[in-house]
Parts: structure tokens; C-alpha cells; sequence
């Protein structure tokens, strides 16, 4: 600020001085100009400021000589411009005490040098430099009020801040617990409601096999895996160990990201359990192929078939544990069925 003040009264100073003097007025404003780049270089030390009021209150004193004397009394003082700017620039750089005593050194040497320069006339000069008094003051209270809203925004932004954290959190809670109860209802529920709906007699050997791994993922549920794996050999998994019999169309492998390949390898078990349960006939077909950067994954089966629009809405097969589960991750399902013409469950995912 004080640099820029410098610039536009540095013309007037040179402007002002008479032949005699010129050289004087020169050096000066060279030599504060050289103060200001040091300014600049060391602004973070601790003694710069009393440093630079001292540079003030020197310039103050020299006005006998850099100042001509009808200049001395009224506003067009260049001194009393780099005075004022330099009260004003104080006050957002020191605390309320130290502004005021910065401050009044510079009105005292500012008046001092008047006195100096105006020995019977100077006590004119003291209403223009007390007024410096007025003009620092009001910069202290601008630097308040921009401080308080400083503060205020830094409260609104640690609040939003906060808020977003809880909404993540709360957000990731609610997807665990959904995860969870897709699982749940993918494993051990799925399996006592076979049984108790006397779809299995209990004697079948999958039945065992099938209960012991639902154990298995209950007891060490893992969180979202990471990296890369085969969408093939996952859902030759879940073929394998269907309560049907599944045709299984699929190229050698279709490498993606583990959590869409378990997203799908998941709805692809669901899907093919409801067709045990639902359809009436106990063969299935899976088809699986990319298709344009996704990959299509369809379960289809040739049994009774339903009324989609019918399911009620406490069935969590076909809304949570197939589309909700291919929906985290980026991709959508759709069910295609009628009653008589058999079941089409599609996945489509993106590859990447």
C-alpha cells in the first residue's frame, strides 16, 4: 500500500522541490524506495515494523529541508500521504495498543518536523495531523470487521465441513447395513427358507455344503474388495454351487474390478436361487459378454414366470439384493417376466 503511495507522491515531491533542493528530495525518495524492497524481502521479522516507523518518523524530521514551506501546512504534504498510509497500513499488522502506539510516534515526529520547518506558525498544522488519528482508527475498525467475518466464514465452512463428514459417514453406515442384509438374505435366510418351506427334504448333499459356506461368508464378511478379478471364474462359482442346473455361456475371461465382479457374481446367485424357489423347472441359462465397455450378464430360466409389478414390497430378492446390489456400483438390472413365459434377469455393468 505504502509503495503505491510512494509512487504517486514521488512525482509531487520532485514536482514541489525548488532547484536547490531537488537533489535532496531525490535521495530521499530513493532511499525509500530502497526501504520498501527491504521492507518487502524481510516482511516476516519481528522488528520490521518498528523498524519502518522509525524510517517514518526520520522522513518526518527532514520536512525542514525536502518539503517547501507553503506545502507544509495543507494537504498536499507529501510526507503527511506516506504518514497517513502508513497509520492506516499499522493497524492490520500489529494489536489495537500497538497501532495506537505506532501511530502516535508518527504524529508526534510528523509535527516535530512541521515545528522544525514552521517555527512560529506550526501549531496550524496540528488539526491535519491529529486527523492521521482519525484515519488509523477507522482502518483498525475495518480490519475488525473483516476479521469477525473471516471468522464467521471459517465457522460456515468447519460447519459444511462437518456436516459432509456426517452425511458420509451416515451415507456409508447405510450402505454397510444394506450390504449386510443383502448378504443375509443371499445366505443363511435363503437357506432356512428352503428348508423350512420344504423346497429340500434335508437329505439332499448340497444342502450341508451350501450351509457351511452361508456360515462362512456371515462369520468373516469381508469389506469392499479392491483391484482387479475374472467376472468368469466367479460366476462359474456360483454356477457350480446353484440349486439348479445352469448353462453357462461365457468368453475365457472377462477381467473388471473385484467389487463390480462381487456385486454381480452376488445378484447372479440371487437370481438363480429364485428360479429354484419361484419358476417350477430346475435348469437355468447364464450368458455373460461384453458388450461396448459394459459387460451384460443375463439369467434366464423357462418356468412360470411372474407379474413383476406384483411383488410385494417386503420381498427384498429382486429390489435389494439383486438391482440395489448392481446399482452401488455403477450398473443397472432389469427383469423381464410374465406369468407362463418364463424369467429374464439382465446385469449390465461397466467393464471398468
Amino acid at each position: 500500500m505504502r509503495a503505491t503511495a510512494l509512487c504517486c507522491v514521488s512525482g509531487a515531491a520532485l514536482f514541489q522541490a525548488g532547484p536547490d533542493r531537488r537533489a535532496l528530495v531525490v535521495g530521499t525518495v530513493v532511499g525509500l524506495v530502497a526501504w520498501t524492497v527491504a521492507y518487502a524481502r524481510f516482511s516476516s521479522r519481528r522488528w520490521l515494523l518498528p523498524a519502518d516507523t522509525l524510517v517514518i518518523m526520520l522522513l518526518c524530521l527532514t520536512q525542514r529541508w525536502t518539503v517547501p514551506p507553503d506545502a507544509v501546512a495543507d494537504s498536499t504534504n507529501w510526507v503527511l500521504a506516506l504518514v497517513s498510509v502508513t497509520a492506516v497500513a499499522h493497524q492490520w499488522l500489529t494489536t489495537a495498543a500497538g497501532g495506537v502506539l505506532l501511530t502516535a510516534a508518527v504524529v508526534v515526529a510528523h509535527l516535530a518536523g512541521n515545528a522544525l520547518a514552521l517555527p512560529d506558525t506550526w501549531w496550524g498544522t496540528v488539526p491535519l495531523g491529529l486527523w492521521t488519528f482519525a484515519e488509523a482508527g477507522l482502518s483498525r475498525v475495518l480490519f475488525l470487521l473483516v476479521r469477525a467475518g473471516a471468522r464467521q466464514a471459517d465457522l460456515a465452512l468447519a460447519a459444511s465441513a462437518r456436516a459432509r463428514r456426517e452425511a458420509a459417514v451416515a451415507a456409508a453406515r447405510r450402505a454397510d447395513e444394506r450390504e449386510h442384509l443383502a448378504v443375509l438374505h443371499d445366505t443363511a435366510a435363503a437357506t432356512l427358507l428352503a428348508v423350512g418351506a420344504r423346497m429340500v427334504d434335508g437329505t439332499e448333499p448340497w444342502l450341508a455344503e451350501q450351509a457351511a459356506r452361508d456360515l462362512e461368508v456371515l462369520a468373516g464378511q469381508p469389506g469392499l474388495p479392491g483391484g482387479d478379478t475374472d467376472l468368469v471364474r466367479l460366476l462359474a462359482q456360483v454356477a457350480r454351487h446353484a440349486p439348479v442346473a445352469v448353462d453357462v455361456r461365457a468368453p475365457a475371461a472377462l477381467p473388471m474390478p473385484a467389487v463390480r465382479a462381487t456385486a454381480v457374481s452376488a445378484a447372479v446367485r440371487e437370481a438363480l436361487t429364485n428360479v429354484a424357489r419361484h419358476s417350477g423347472v430346475d435348469t437355468a441359462e447364464l450368458v455373460v459378454r461384453p458388450a461396448g465397455g459394459r459387460i451384460l450378464v443375463e439369467v434366464s430360466d423357462r418356468g412360470g414366470g411372474f407379474a413383476p409389478e406384483g411383488v410385494p414390497p417386503h420381498r427384498r430378492g429382486v429390489s435389494q439384493s439383486i438391482a440395489q446390489r448392481v446399482a452401488r456400483v455403477g450398473g443397472r438390472a432389469v427383469v423381464t417376466s410374465r406369468p407362463g413365459a418364463g424369467t429374464l434377469v439382465s446385469l449390465e455393468v461397466p467393464s471398468g
